[in-house]
């Protein structure tokens, strides 16, 4: 062993007198920087001269490091591949009656339609944005409006820090109790979180001493464990439903009304953050909502209805009194008073309400009897439709294995894959699922290393990337609660809304596309990299792609590459492990 680490430190000085002397080439695009390993030691370790290990190879007839050929493998940068016209039939998006059936392992989904048309769907590309809408919906809440909540999480938090730091006059408990003595009802299902207990408890206590409402039970507040026993499922819908007489709003998305998640587009406000008591790790938080109006809104309502409306009652065992999370009685709410509203479908998205429910338990018996994995099957659909582009920013993008197999063969014939995720924290690295990101990255990075970008935030901002966001072509979005991972496809309770605008625009690479999803990929293009939304509209595709790469050394952009690589220590996170962290529940 000795003799062994001695050689590689010998090759080690000969890596370095080669690699300094070798010639620059001007390339294409390259995805993945190959480099020498400058510590002997780590060479040692890792068993290679070169970083990445699992993509890079030494060639002393290279006079450096460069890709492990593979066959098949591309080192296309998809630049030479025109844009083809993208599909723009919501239709041909959309899960078919039968396809959603089967996601629900036979049984037809009765509570929510397949999708509907009509909706007006307004994007929240960073926090900020949503919480101030919601601020107004708040406000503007009065007598006999009902107003739903689903939530992870809950804190009382300021909706607007920029005038209240306190919380005193747009606080979470004061926007809820202003609007329950104006007559308004308010009710909530949120998880009963062992990370926040606390903090739910207390929004639980405040809320439920409130005036009580005029019928259908007491309470304002549930704590509902109704989940797969004896796993680590959660509940992880995060939705707002507004039910006014005359009209009828809901946001769904990524972002729990809670701390951390308050934060602008430049990601700036780490001062403030602190002094308004919303900052608990990190400096900044990346985030997505959407707003939805018309016929798109009930089927979110409906959801919270079926979930509040179920004859199985939640936190009904000896652990949750222990714990602080039973709930008071309460009865089941009527269904949304469709009589009055003004939803005459005057929108132009298609909107199809996607949702979790894991088949491992039956406390979904009435809506849910076998599971639903729509949000899973849409998921997969989508790619397979991808002909230009897929743009994924997502809190984790680790290995789920349908998807990292319709993900390469997608690759062929787009020009790009886009991925800005979270690198693994502290936290999550005890649980695998730093092996678990490289298992979905290496394959990808191996075969098509120029057409894949990876991005995360730059590590010094101390920023958290939280989104649930998904976008194929400028055509089809995404967003929702769901995370890449197996047990937000197949175990947690999520819901997310599938978007197609049928409102057209044209493009600089002469294609026509929608305009909700073009202009949320802009959007968040512009919170990556700093541009103007002016000038990034202005850009062909792979132009604004490109960008993302120079956002990467500029000073007004917030992203850095994501490197993975095989570590020794992965080998402890065996499939067993990965069942018990991720679990993925089939039936």
């Amino acid at each position: 062993m000795q003799r062994c680490n001695l050689l590689i430190v010998v090759v080690a000085l000969v890596v370095a007198l080669l690699s300094t002397a070798a010639p620059t080439v001007a390339a294409a695009r390259k995805g993945v920087s190959c480099r020498v390993l400058k510590n002997p030691f780590t060479m040692a370790s890792r068993k290679c001269l070169c970083q990445p290990c699992y993509a890079c190879e030494f060639s002393i007839m290279k006079g450096g490091c460069s890709l492990i050929p593979v066959g098949g493998a591309s080192l296309s940068d998809g630049s030479d591949q025109k844009l083809d016209q993208p599909e723009l039939d919501p239709k041909e998006w959309f899960l078919t009656e039968d396809e959603m059936t089967l996601s629900r392992w036979g049984v037809p989904r009765a509570d929510l339609e397949l999708y509907t048309t009509g909706n007006e769907v307004t994007s929240y590309v960073v926090g900020d944005e949503y919480f101030r809408a919601v601020l107004d919906e708040f406000d503007n809440a009065n007598e006999n409006d009902r107003i739903f909540l689903t939530g992870w999480s809950v804190d009382d938090v300021p909706f607007d820090p920029t005038k209240d730091q306190s919380g005193a006059t747009t606080g979470f408990k004061k926007l809820i109790s202003n609007a329950v003595n104006r007559g308004a009802d308010f009710r909530s299902l949120v998880w009963p979180n062992l990370l926040e207990r606390r903090q739910n408890i207390k929004m639980r206590d405040f809320i439920n001493r409130l005036p009580l409402p005029k019928a259908h039970g007491p309470a304002r507040f549930v704590f509902d464990d109704r989940l797969p026993a004896g796993g680590i499922a959660s509940h992880h819908q995060k939705s707002v439903i507004f039910d006014k007489d005359d009209d009828l709003v809901a946001y769904v998305g990524g972002i729990d009304l809670t701390n951390e998640r308050w934060d602008t587009i430049k990601h700036d406000q780490a001062a403030l953050r602190r002094s308004a008591k919303i900052r608990r790790l990190f400096d900044g938080w990346l985030d997505a909502q959407l707003k939805l109006h018309g016929p798109a809104a009930k089927d979110v309502a409906n959801n919270f209805l079926s979930r509040w409306n179920s004859g199985v009652k939640p936190s009904q065992g000896i652990i949750d009194d222990l714990l602080d999370f039973e709930n008071p009685n309460y009865e089941a709410l009527p269904a949304v008073n469709m009589t009055n509203k003004k939803l005459a479908g005057s929108g132009t998205s298609a909107v199809q309400v996607a949702r979790t429910f894991s088949c491992k338990t039956k406390k979904y018996h009435e809506f849910a009897p076998r599971g639903e994995n729509s949000l899973f099957h849409a998921r997969i659909k989508a790619i397979r439709n991808a002909k230009n582009y897929i743009y994924i920013e997502d809190q984790y993008f680790v290995l789920v294995p349908e998807l990292l197999d319709e993900l390469l063969k997608a690759m062929p014939r787009i020009n790009r894959l886009v991925v800005v995720a979270q690198r693994t924290i502290d936290a999550t690295k005890v649980t695998g699922y730093e092996r678990f990101l490289y298992d979905m990255v290496a394959p990808i990075q191996r075969l098509y290393p120029n057409k894949f970008q990876l991005y995360t935030t730059r590590k010094d901002r101390k920023l958290y990337i939280h989104t649930k966001a998904f976008i194929v072509d400028d055509v089809y979005l995404s967003v929702g609660s769901s995370n890449w991972n197996r047990r937000s496809m197949t175990s947690d309770s999520e819901i997310g809304a599938n978007v197609v605008d049928t409102e057209i625009v044209s493009t600089p690479d002469g294609i026509t596309v929608n305009k909700v999803a073009r202009d949320f990929r802009i959007r968040k293009f512009q919170e990556m990299t700093g541009l103007g939304y002016d000038d990034l509209v202005k850009m062909t595709f792979i132009d604004a792609a490109n960008a993302l790469d120079a956002a990467t050394t500029s000073s007004t952009g917030i992203i850095e590459p994501l490197e993975v690589d095989n570590k020794p220590y992965y080998a402890a996170f065996t499939t067993d492990i990965r069942q018990l962290v991720d679990p993925q529940d089939s039936c």
